[in-house]
């Protein structure tokens, strides 16, 4: 059974702000990264159990990007709860 992913605002807010910055660069850099965050989600909804790295906090990392997929994992209810689409390039003590 897949998982179903849920995403907190502040993670809405994080991908709005890439799409807004890849946006000035080009449309097709911005389609790749749409492309890359679907794949990530898409990896999620089937097996979302990669790597614990704060407390019960997985991280996925993008593979042409330099973001990660910080989140959850609840697995009796088959829920991911994605907390946030972090820019690694960003201070590191912004990191959620």
């Amino acid at each position: 059974m897949a998982f179903e992913i849920f995403q907190y605002p502040e993670a809405d807010e994080d991908i709005l702000n890439a799409i807004d910055y890849y946006k000035e660069i080009s449309n097709s850099v911005l389609s790749s990264f749409e492309k890359e965050l679907s794949k990530a989600y898409g990896k999620l909804e089937r097996n979302p159990f990669f790597q614990i790295r704060y407390d019960d906090v997985r991280v996925l990392p993008f593979r042409k990007f330099p973001y990660v997929v910080l989140f959850h994992v609840d697995e009796v209810k088959k829920f991911v709860y994605v907390v946030s689409v972090f820019c690694t390039h960003q201070n590191p003590e912004k990191h959620p």
